[in-house]
C-alpha cells in the first residue's frame, strides 16, 4: 500500500508539472531571487549593523583617549612651564650661591692671613712678656738675694731690663741711676742713716725691688689680658 501511494503521488506531480506554463516558471524564478536577495539583504544589515556598533564604539574610545590625551597635554605644557620658570630660578640661585662662595672664599682666606698676622702678633707679644716676666722675677731675685752685699753682688740680670720695651721708660731711668751709683758714696751716705751693721745699699735696694715687683705685676696683667 505504501508504495501504491508513492507512485500515484509521483504520477500527480508529473501530471501537474505536465501542466506548468513558462509564465509561472518565471514567476518562479523571480520569487526565488527576491527571496535570495532578501536573505543576502538580511544578512548584510546584520554585517553592517556588527560594524557599525564596532565603528561607534571604536570612535567613542578613540574620541576619549584623544580628550584624555589633550587634557595631558595641558598639564605636561603646564609641568614644562613650570619646569621651566623652576629652572631659572634655580640658576639664578646658583649664580647667586657661586658668587657667595667665592666672596667667603676670599673673606676666609682674608680672615686666615689676618688670624697669622695676629698669631705671629701674639706669639711675639706673648714671648716679649713672658721674657720681661722672667727677667724681672730674676732682677727682683738677685736684688734680694743681694740686698746686704752690694759691693760683691753682679746686676747684669738688672741691666738685662733696660732692654725690655715693656719696662717703661721711668723704671729704666731708675735702673740706672741704681746702677750708676758710685759703691765707696753710696756706703758712705748710708752709714750715716741706718745702723752701722746694714749696708748702706739696702735702702735703694728695697725702692728698686718695689718698683720691679710693681713693673712685674703690671706685666703679668698685661699678659692675662692678652
Amino acid at each position: 500500500m505504501f508504495l501504491v501511494a508513492i507512485l500515484i503521488a509521483a504520477a500527480v506531480a508529473d501530471d501537474a508539472v505536465s501542466k506548468v506554463t513558462p509564465v509561472q516558471k518565471v514567476i518562479e524564478l523571480l520569487s526565488g531571487m527576491l527571496e535570495k536577495g532578501k536573505a543576502e539583504k538580511h544578512s548584510e544589515q546584520v554585517q553592517f549593523a556588527a560594524f557599525k556598533q564596532f565603528c561607534d564604539d571604536t570612535t567613542v574610545e578613540k574620541k576619549r583617549a584623544i580628550a584624555e590625551a589633550n587634557e595631558m597635554i595641558e598639564v605636561l605644557k603646564a609641568d614644562i612651564q613650570k619646569y621651566a620658570a623652576d629652572a631659572a630660578r634655580l640658576t639664578k640661585e646658583i649664580a647667586e650661591h657661586e658668587a657667595d662662595i667665592a666672596v667667603w672664599t676670599g673673606d676666609s682666606k682674608a680672615a686666615t692671613k689676618v688670624r697669622e698676622i695676629e698669631k705671629a702678633d701674639y706669639d711675639a707679644t706673648h714671648k716679649d712678656y713672658s721674657e720681661s716676666v722672667d727677667a724681672l722675677e730674676r732682677a727682683i731675685a738677685v736684688l734680694k738675694k743681694q740686698a746686704y752685699d752690694r759691693k760683691q753682688a753682679s746686676f747684669a740680670q738688672v741691666s738685662a731690663l733696660k732692654s725690655l720695651h715693656l719696662i717703661p721708660a721711668e723704671a729704666k731711668r731708675t735702673i740706672d741711676a741704681f746702677l750708676a751709683q758710685d759703691p765707696e758714696e753710696a756706703s758712705a751716705e748710708g752709714l750715716a742713716v741706718s745702723a752701722p751693721e746694714a749696708n748702706a745699699y739696702e735702702f735703694q735696694s728695697h725702692g728698686v725691688i718695689e718698683m720691679l715687683t710693681n713693673s712685674l705685676m703690671s706685666v703679668r696683667l698685661l699678659r692675662r689680658r692678652r
